[in-house]
């Protein structure tokens, strides 16, 4: 004796096609797709693609920089630079899981950016906060096991702030800074510059 459920194919396709037409109507909109607002207004994407890192100091700062820089233009074309962002890092550690023996186990990095996106045209500091990445790694008995595991939990949070933060600025673009004037999305050659 076989079984057979009962099919519910119909009823399924009726309820994605109800979910898809309800999430259309209540405004949603793809964050980092095509902007299909007003005529002439630029999606975030080509806002993001139009961010300068300026330079951050140490080691850090360099790696903090050019995961930021893949995450906001990672087709790399060249763009003209509408805005620069400016950014300090503050990095630091907390010891826990001390066993008896009054020796550390477990260990917090963390990471805390703060940044300030200025538009070019008028130095406007446009919007600025805060964003923060606690990485936890293992106190481990060889010093060179323990180096590598804190350069792993580094590189965790520098990846984490960088996504977290290219997600912010894209929110501001599709939200209060929608109104940002078009940006080219390529750089003038100078053969093709008025005098």
């Amino acid at each position: 004796m076989s079984f057979k459920p009962p099919l519910h194919r119909p009823t399924t396709l009726a309820a994605l096609l109800i979910a898809g037409l309800l999430l259309g109507a209540c405004g949603y909109k793809p964050l980092y797709g095509q902007n299909t607002g007003a005529p002439g207004t630029p999606s975030a994407q080509r806002h993001l693609e139009s961010i300068s890192v300026k330079p951050i100091p140490d080691r850090v700062g360099q790696m903090m920089r050019t995961a930021l820089m893949r995450g906001l233009n990672p087709r790399t074309k060249r763009s003209v630079h509408a805005y620069d962002i400016s950014i300090t890092l503050d990095e630091t550690l907390a010891t826990l899981a001390v066993e008896q023996s009054a020796f550390a186990t477990r260990a917090n990095l963390t990471l805390t950016a703060n940044y300030v996106l200025t538009r070019r045209a008028d130095r406007l500091n446009l919007t600025s906060g805060s964003v923060k990445s606690v990485s936890s790694y293992n106190i481990l008995a060889s010093e060179f096991a323990t180096k590598a595991a804190k350069d792993d939990s580094r590189s965790r949070a520098i990846q984490d702030v960088s996504e977290t933060l290219r997600t912010r600025l894209a929110i501001y673009f599709q939200g209060p800074g929608q109104r940002q004037p078009a940006v080219n999305s390529q750089r003038k050659s100078p053969e093709t510059q008025q005098p």
